[in-house]
């Protein structure tokens, strides 16, 4: 297991768990919509709740904090744009208690609080990361044990595809497929 610092003692303390899920959530989306990959699924089973995409998968390198020159080219179409969201996300999802599991092809990655180095005295929220229990996996899954229905419900409502409503308008993706 190798531990990646994610530089963050605490922070966003008015963040309920609901705009951490968020976060996750937009990412996923934005995934879907720059790899023209299956929808994205929220679901719950015996692990905990799970927001999945089939994108591309996740790498600790997208944990440092650095605008994604991809999504700030496709700002007309996606969320995200800096790379700040997804480690207040967790740190918020640390906060709160919630247990969290990464699973991608290029590795399975939990939280820990760990000293930084060279500096015993500060300790700091890290990416524990191991390698893929699937070398195969296609996308990302987020296992999100501790969560209940009313913070998954509470996340999901910041976004229109999970209103019920019937979407107007829609944009193009690269490859023409419209959502």
């Amino acid at each position: 297991m190798r531990k990646f610092d994610l530089n963050v003692e605490k922070v966003l303390e008015d963040w309920e768990t609901a705009d951490a899920i968020r976060e996750i959530v937009s990412n996923a989306i934005d995934e879907e919509i720059l790899s023209c990959s299956a929808k994205i699924k929220i679901f719950n089973d015996s692990e905990g709740w799970h927001v999945r995409d089939f994108g591309r998968g996740l790498r600790y390198s997208h944990l440092t904090q650095n605008e994604n020159q991809e999504k700030l080219q496709n700002r007309d179409k996606v969320i995200g744009k800096f790379g700040v969201g997804l480690k207040d996300a967790l740190a918020t999802l640390d906060r709160r208690k919630i247990k969290v599991l990464i699973r991608s092809k290029f590795g399975d990655i939990s939280l820990g609080r760990a000293s930084k180095q060279g500096f015993a005295d500060i300790v700091t929220l890290h990416a524990l990361i191991k390698e893929p229990g699937n070398k195969n996996f296609r996308g990302n899954d987020f296992t999100l044990n501790g969560l209940n229905a009313i913070d998954i419900e509470k996340a999901k409502n910041f976004f229109l595809r999970f209103s019920g409503e019937k979407l107007l308008e829609g944009y193009c993706q690269v490859n023409g497929r419209c959502i």
